[in-house]
């Protein structure tokens, strides 16, 4: 009979072994710019085009530059084969949490079982951005805390400062903890090479983030800080059934007294700080998914739900930390509430998948996904201190039919962009530009681009008399069809727009 620490490896192997399938057979990436932007990096290595400016931190696209001569499908089957093993890695780190933090082996065998299952996680194979890797690095600094490896936790975390902005709340928490426990010089060791590297990659690439610091700092119409922080506050307690928000409160209780060890005090540091941050990054949006916003606050869902749980098992919940995890869910209920009549633009349900089954059950609609929410939260906080049988329950199957509904929704959005960039083959050796017109979706140009990265990718606006950059354009079906000499090449199977050749004297 395998051992519970057997069944942990198994697990793992399998999560790993599931998702390389998956990545195998997935098709091309999801139509959001930020798939195609951070390989572009990749593809810069191997002497691509840099996307001038780039809207995103470079990090990721570094860690896949050993495979940086992939073409523009491969190296994304490569990038989603790394998430998959990135997950793998996710599910030890959920054991050796659980076991750290005082829970028995079944207690790390189920922490494992649902890293696996839980979309913060289970989506890793669907979607070539960082997240994953962001909870890798998340479960890796805390364990390094635990340890007392303060050098390279302070290392890890600055390094991650380059795969996304908002890994700044990690080494700020290292920092702050560092100072608690007089661990400064260690800590500094470990974060000026750190911080060195990822200034450079942010260097190299002219990605410093002075857009969103400007943006976020002239807030105007839509949404307001607060209704954003308020709805990932309800997703972070909604897709964990309330053991997040559980865990999040134990984790700061022991602040004062130091009844907590480092490790998870930095969970809930990180947490609330993302909370903040993300908020605030997210304000001044009018999508309707802003108000259940779980893309940001993914990382942490999965650590604190395992400390929330191993708190419920220990029995160590008092009624002052269930009503620190209620208290919030209500009012930020209130909150977004009054706020969603700023939110008009239709949700993207691809940073929403921590409730994936609850959107594909009302079809979209958002109230009674936030009413569902809510409550899943409410009934996860209030029956925890009779047990974990009812939260874990609830939240397994939540996990588990939201991994299914999301991964049937991904498959199908990637067997879409399959179908919108195959013209790309039919662009001639010989142009160094090609140029998108207006007519189509904003997210062609980045599919395109990651099919084409030795091209400029240029927007132009046809309807204007502007030229295209080049002799070939990809515009609407129907978007040249009174220019004299402009010849459709082929149009796309599952996309409204086609490959264009443009006249060299211009339309007639």
């Amino acid at each position: 009979m395998l051992s519970r620490n057997n069944h942990v490896v198994a697990i793992a192997a399998g999560t790993a072994a599931v998702h390389w399938f998956v990545a195998m057979w997935h098709g091309g990436p999801v139509a959001v710019p930020d798939v195609s932007a951070y390989l572009s990096v990749s593809q810069w290595v191997a002497g691509g085009v840099l996307p001038e400016p780039l809207h995103f931190f470079p990090g990721y696209g570094v860690v896949l530059a050993p495979v940086s001569w992939l073409s523009g499908s491969a190296l994304h089957t490569a990038a989603l084969i790394l998430n998959g093993v990135l997950a793998g890695c996710c599910v030890l780190g959920a054991a050796t949490l659980a076991r750290k933090c005082g829970g028995s082996s079944r207690v790390a065998v189920g922490a494992a079982a649902l890293a696996a299952v839980h979309p913060s996680i289970s989506a890793a194979s669907r979607i070539a951005w960082p997240e994953t890797l962001l909870t890798a690095v998340l479960f890796a600094v805390a364990l390094l805390i635990w340890r007392d490896s303060w050098r390279l936790a302070s290392l890890s975390a600055s390094l991650a400062v380059a795969v996304h902005p908002r890994a700044v709340v990690l080494i700020i928490a290292v920092f702050l903890l560092a100072v608690a426990d007089r661990r400064v010089r260690p800590a500094l060791s470990g974060a000026i090479p750190g911080l060195a590297i990822s200034a450079l990659l942010l260097h190299l690439t002219a990605s410093w983030p002075w857009a969103r610091v400007d943006a976020a700092r002239s807030l105007g119409e839509g949404l307001g800080p607060l209704p954003t922080m308020s709805g990932q506050w309800i997703a972070l307690s909604g897709t964990s059934v309330g053991l997040a928000a559980l865990g999040l409160i134990v984790s700061l209780r022991g602040m004062r007294n130091r009844t907590e060890p480092a490790a998870v005090t930095f969970l809930g540091l990180t947490a609330t700080g993302m909370l903040i941050l993300g908020g605030w990054a997210l304000a001044g949006s009018d999508r309707v998914d802003t108000l259940l916003y779980s893309r940001y606050i993914g990382p942490w869902v999965v650590p604190l739900t395992i400390v929330g749980l191993v708190a419920v098992v220990r029995g160590s919940l008092t009624r002052l930390t269930v009503l620190g995890a209620l208290a919030p869910t209500i009012v930020g209920l209130v909150v977004v509430f009054i706020a969603s009549g700023d939110a008009t633009g239709d949700a993207r349900r691809i940073m929403t998948l921590g409730l994936g089954a609850v959107w594909a059950m009302f079809n979209g609609r958002f109230f009674p996904t936030l009413f569902v929410a809510v409550m899943l939260a409410v009934i996860g906080v209030s029956c925890a201190r009779r047990g974990p049988l009812i939260p874990l329950v609830v939240v397994f199957a939540l996990a588990i039919s939201s991994t299914v509904t999301n991964h049937y929704h991904l498959h199908q959005v990637g067997q879409i962009a399959d179908g919108q960039v195959s013209t790309a083959a039919l662009v001639p050796n010989d142009i160094d530009c090609l140029g998108h017109d207006a007519s189509t979706k904003s997210y062609a140009l980045w599919l395109y681009r990651l099919q084409l990265p030795d091209l400029h990718h240029r927007r132009v606006d046809l309807t204007s008399g502007t030229p295209p950059c080049s002799s070939h354009v990809v515009a609407a079906d129907d978007a040249l069809t009174h220019c004299r000499g402009a010849e459709l090449l082929a149009t796309e199977p599952r996309a409204k727009w086609g490959m264009w050749r443009y006249p060299s004297p211009g339309c007639g």
